[in-house]
């Protein structure tokens, strides 16, 4: 027998024979069930586990050293264990003699540290990743004390970057007035508090020592000094030390001060910035730009305060024409869409074409990490599906034709602190190129010319009024009492005849505003457009006011971007930065965006600038020259 046959024969002896293997855990479940040949009875409070100290000793390092160290409990034949609960150990031994796992949100702390106390290191391990998953602004605070008890250094890292970035919403909980000195310390001392004022970190420090003082005015000078004093406002600075005890108030003065740096660091929470986030955007090659579908989906973000563009994470997979939605407490989700799978023989052209899945994923935007951390599953998967924020859920609305008809009709709604999807009752019809927004904690769809409410409290859908055109593909945002429909294009008698929605010539670009009060719709100031030829009209609130940043084509055929400000009072718009000229590339015509705060320390920034173009605020208006009015 040759060399080569005798290391195939080897590597097949090496490899374990799965079938055997699970015939042998097989057996020893049914010995265990039936009692036979045991020789270890495990006592836990009025339980009684008769097993095998093999099958213990081989899960756990714990009844390893109890069983192999010659000591007189090797000897025994039953062993108490106390302090530990019967039902978690019967949860570990079922795990030993099968190699399943049970993991409840009920029992997952109390077999945590079951597990911790036994050393069964998969079920701890599983057991850790289970609760990273479930950290949430309601629980961080606690998951980091009992990270901290049981020193897992994994779930500390997470539950405190949740602390961190949800630092607003946590630090008045009962769990974090309870935190130990040294878990305050660190987490006032952190430089990722997303806090846009010092003030709020004084007051959780305040909130944390007149929790208990008696017994914390021995940490005063210490807690209160990982207050950034020059980052305070002047009014707050001179009533700073209000309250504090009068023996211990010179002390922590001196001390404050003595410590206190020249310049402060600011917090990352100070350094947001309100960025325009772009998905669905060309690629810049070698040899010009392709659509994203034939390379890995780019996802960029543009600063207009400091006319800078940055990276962002790629999203997972390849992953492309999902839904996005920028929540109020401003994090960052994307949903379903499609992914690759491979390239795929067509046999009329005999040539290789990528092919597609469409899915049903949701992830959310870690910003301090500039990743993508996956999230459960929606319910159905949707293609470009309108995901909107009501009433604390995330809410994902129909989406292109996957499932037929009754697919594109669901709705269904996001739980983020329990990471569940839930269906509510679907769309009144089934739309293409739909759009939804939100104002008065109802949800709004439009499309063509018709519009429905949806009611959370009701859960269910109303029909109101029509708008004045019949239009698809435009661009909705709400602002307080009124929602902006523009752009898109005009539809007649077939959605296979479509046309810009402007004046003739494209030479700007119809507005409709409806009135949520009065539940009536009118036709708005038209937006001035420059050659406006598509329906790249994305409205967003921006600065806290309603903006649209558009696609314009130009004289030679290169395209300029210009972001426009609505005027309330007046109903006007007013250009109010060009873009393109300075800092963006062309985004093609099928971009979306949305407005979100980002750190622009957290990312990359883009060093690529296109070469200027001329400043042109002319523009056609019924064949007659007109200047862009500026803000």
């Amino acid at each position: 027998m040759d060399c080569d046959s005798c290391d195939e024969t080897m590597s097949e002896c090496k490899s374990p024979n799965t079938n055997y293997a699970v015939s042998l855990l097989e057996q020893l479940k049914l010995f265990y069930e039936q009692k036979l040949l045991t020789d270890i009875v495990l006592q836990v409070e009025d339980t009684e586990f008769p097993c095998h100290k093999m099958v213990l000793a081989t899960c756990s390092s714990y009844f390893r050293a109890m069983f192999t160290s010659g000591l007189s409990e090797s000897k025994q034949t039953h062993i108490q264990l106390k302090n530990l609960d019967p039902t978690n150990v019967q949860i570990i031994i079922t795990y030993a003699y099968t190699g399943n796992l049970s993991i409840t949100d009920s029992n997952v702390e109390p077999l945590y540290e079951t597990a911790c106390f036994l050393q069964v290191e998969d079920v701890l391990l599983q057991c850790r990743d289970y609760l990273v998953k479930k950290i949430n602004t309601e629980n961080c605070v606690r998951m980091l004390s009992f990270g901290d008890m049981f020193s897992c250094s994994v779930l500390k890292q997470n539950a405190k970057r949740m602390i961190e970035h949800r630092f607003p919403l946590v630090y008045r909980q009962e769990a974090f007035l309870q935190l130990s000195h040294e878990l305050l310390i660190d987490v006032l001392s952190s430089d990722n508090l997303n806090v846009e004022r010092e003030e709020t970190v004084r007051e959780a420090a305040m909130l944390w020592l007149e929790y208990n003082m008696e017994d914390r005015s021995q940490h005063l000078s210490s807690v209160l000094s990982q207050i950034r004093i020059d980052a305070l406002s002047e009014v707050t600075q001179r009533a700073w030390f209000q309250g504090l005890p009068s023996n211990d108030k010179s002390v922590v003065v001196q001390g404050l001060y003595k410590s206190m740096p020249k310049f402060f660091k600011p917090r990352l929470g100070m350094t947001k910035e309100e960025m325009l986030i772009f998905i669905e955007t060309k690629l810049e090659t070698e040899k010009g730009y392709v659509s994203s579908g034939s390379l890995p989906n780019v996802m960029v973000c543009y600063s207009p305060q400091a006319e800078k563009v940055y990276k962002l994470s790629s999203p997972p997979g390849d992953l492309e024409k999902m839904g996005i939605l920028v929540t109020p407490d401003n994090d960052v989700f994307i949903a379903g869409g499609q992914v690759p799978l491979k390239n795929c023989h067509h046999g009329r052209t005999n040539r290789y074409r990528t092919a597609f899945r469409p899915v049903d994923s949701l992830f959310w935007f870690d910003a301090q990490q500039n990743s993508w951390v996956p999230k459960a599953p929606m319910l159905c998967a949707r293609l470009k599906p309108s995901l909107v924020y009501c009433e604390g859920y995330i809410y994902a609305i129909g989406g292109d034709s996957v499932g037929g008809e009754l697919n594109k009709r669901t709705v269904e709604r996001y739980d983020r602190e329990k990471d569940v999807w839930s269906m509510m009752t679907p769309l009144p019809f089934a739309w293409n190129w739909s759009t939804s927004v939100v104002a008065h904690n109802c949800i709004y769809v439009m499309t063509n010319d018709v519009m429905y409410c949806y009611v959370p409290s009701a859960n269910t859908w109303v029909e109101m009024a029509m708008r004045k055109t019949n239009r698809c593909l435009a661009s909705a945002v709400a602002c307080g009492d009124l929602i902006f429909y523009i752009g898109g294009l005009h539809m007649f008698n077939s959605p296979s005849f479509l046309r810009p929605a402007g004046n003739m010539g494209c030479s700007s670009v119809t507005v409709e505003i409806y009135d949520i009060n009065k539940n009536e719709w009118r036709l708005g100031a038209n937006i001035p457009a420059k050659r406006y030829a598509d329906p790249c009209v994305r409205a967003v609130v921006l600065l806290d006011t309603v903006c649209i940043l558009m696609r314009e084509t130009h004289l030679n055929d290169d395209a300029k971007y210009a972001i426009y400000q609505y005027d309330v009072e007046f109903d006007r718009w007013y250009l109010w930065q060009p873009v393109s000229e300075r800092v963006l590339w062309d985004l093609g015509k099928d971009f979306r965006c949305v407005v979100g705060k980002l750190y622009p320390s957290c990312l990359e920034e883009s060093p690529w600038k296109p070469p200027t173009y001329p400043d042109v605020d002319m523009f056609l208006l019924n064949g007659e020259l007109v200047t862009i009015p500026r803000s």
